[in-house]
């Protein structure tokens, strides 16, 4: 028993040191002294400077890659960087859930409509003329892609327009969470490829003038009869098609 209680402690060791490390580099980018875009010192100079080892640096930039927190890029002025504040981790966890069977696509559409309400309400109080301008000409935009007929076209404008909503609320921890519900869509729909057979252009353009009317209520109701629509659309050709990702 002695033995085996002896074999399991440096890994309960490692464990706190690649801990200690992540937890340090959140530190220094909470304090301010790495900001987003930078790139951290070299494995040699983390390791010295929060007395780890290089195996246990490593350790906790990959879990600061994994949660979305830093990147990586190669070559000579490659390295680990701190992100721009992004989705990509939250994205990546949710997406592998709904794989796993274990996140049912519907909920996320459910939390979706939710999250896009709430925005509503927030951007009728604080959006600005810009933010109604942003959605204006993305609206046009998408108009633009329908016009093709492709559908790998039309995705990334239909979803922008929702990130664009979530910027409008002015609120950061909303906007993130609606950019990473997007991105899951983003690939649901590019997976499917469905042709736009909805009038995704007019009720959008109702909803936004809405908006600059400080008309929540009005808003609020026409976006949920265009989710309802839209919802019921995806959810339906992702059953007859299998798995949607």
């Amino acid at each position: 028993m002695n033995s085996t209680s002896l074999k399991k402690r440096p890994a309960a060791q490692k464990e706190r040191v690649f801990e200690k490390v992540r937890d340090a580099v959140l530190a220094d980018i909470k304090a301010g002294e790495l900001a987003p875009g930078d790139r951290l010192p070299s494995e040699r100079e983390l390791s010295s400077k929060y007395s780890a080892s290089r195996s246990a640096v490593r350790e906790g930039l990959r879990a600061l890659e994994t949660s979305g927190v830093l990147r990586f890029a190669k070559g000579t002025s490659g390295g680990a960087f701190v992100r721009e504040r992004s989705a990509d981790g939250i994205a990546r966890s949710l997406h592998d859930m709904i794989i796993l069977g274990r996140m049912p696509l519907a909920d996320i559409m459910v939390v979706r409509r939710s999250l896009l309400l709430l925005a509503i309400d927030l951007a009728v109080e604080r959006a600005t003329e810009e933010d109604f301008a942003r959605l204006d000409a993305n609206i046009e935009e998408m108009a633009a892609a329908i016009a093709t007929g492709d559908p790998s076209v039309t995705t990334e404008p239909v979803m922008r327009f929702n990130r664009l909503l979530g910027k409008s609320s002015h609120n950061p921890v909303l906007e993130l969470v609606i950019d990473t519900v997007s991105a899951i869509m983003a690939e649901v729909l590019n997976r499917l490829g469905l042709p736009t057979v909805i009038d995704l252009v007019s009720p959008r353009r109702v909803i936004v003038a809405h908006l600059r009317n400080r008309d929540a209520d009005s808003a609020k109701e026409a976006f949920a009869s265009h989710l309802s629509v839209t919802t019921r659309y995806v959810l339906e050709r992702a059953d007859l098609e299998g798995p949607a990702i």
